[in-house]
């Protein structure tokens, strides 16, 4: 029986990277982004479905639930990757029109506690499956460059943790992938090359992708991997912190 797989955030990056590969592996793709015309080209590059949506509109989350819910191609995949930085380039937190902020919050955060409601009990219902989040290196450490960014992943890292015992008694596995610098539409110029001028080269969003796959197939729960490039998806340290350990 052919599976489902959600991905948001699809048209572009890490989402369009890994909708190509769950694809090649035989999931029917479902490819979410409010971007229409990347969205649309990824999705039917792979033979699957684009759906327009705003990851934080729960009114546009409870529609897309009720699409999926076909026990005929049952939803078994979802990576909830749809995310965004404050500005392309930095800019001191003080300076940012809160509207900006709440919006920041509203697709990094808000997106994936809608996008676990809206997909957990489906999935629970089918048996189980898995879900991937995708927060960063910024989720696990200071991120001077973009503070509201790195609240939101600070947020998605400690949500998934807190709350993945609860889902895995469901039957649903849910984890975050920790990349570093990926390269993608997200960074301005001029950053992308202050972290390659660090010393630490910019990730291809295509190895992110194997690692969100690699995840999507754990046995475990709650998992947080990191990765960077050049030594590839590992389990984060959490230094004698309650939590999962994989």
């Amino acid at each position: 029986m052919p599976a489902t797989a959600l991905v948001t955030g699809a048209g572009s990056g890490i989402g369009a990277a890994t909708a190509r590969r769950l694809a090649a592996a035989g999931a029917v793709v479902v490819c979410c982004d409010v971007a229409d015309v990347p969205g649309r080209a990824v999705a039917d590059g792979i033979g699957g479905r684009f759906v327009h949506l705003d990851v934080s509109d729960p009114d546009a989350w409870a529609a897309l639930a009720a699409e999926l819910d076909d026990p005929a191609v049952p939803l078994q995949d979802v990576v909830l990757n749809a995310g965004m930085l404050t500005s392309p380039a930095p800019r001191p937190f003080l300076d940012v029109p809160f509207e900006q902020l709440a919006r920041v919050r509203s697709v990094n955060l808000d997106g994936v506690l809608l996008g676990v409601r809206a997909t957990a009990p489906l999935l629970a219902a089918r048996g189980g499956g898995s879900i991937v989040a995708t927060a960063s290196l910024a989720g696990l450490g200071p991120y001077a460059d973009d503070p509201m960014y790195a609240a939101t992943k600070h947020a998605v890292v400690g949500f998934v943790r807190s709350v993945a015992p609860q889902l895995a008694a469901r039957g649903v596995r849910l984890h975050a992938i920790c990349p570093g610098g990926v390269d993608t539409g997200l960074l301005d110029p001029s950053r992308k090359a202050a972290i390659v001028a660090s010393g630490r080269p910019m990730l291809d969003p295509d190895e992110v992708a194997a690692a969100v796959v690699e995840l999507l197939a754990a046995d475990d729960a709650g998992l947080v991997h990191t990765i960077v490039s050049g030594r590839g998806s590992q389990p984060y340290d959490f230094r004698g912190v309650p939590g999962p350990r994989a």
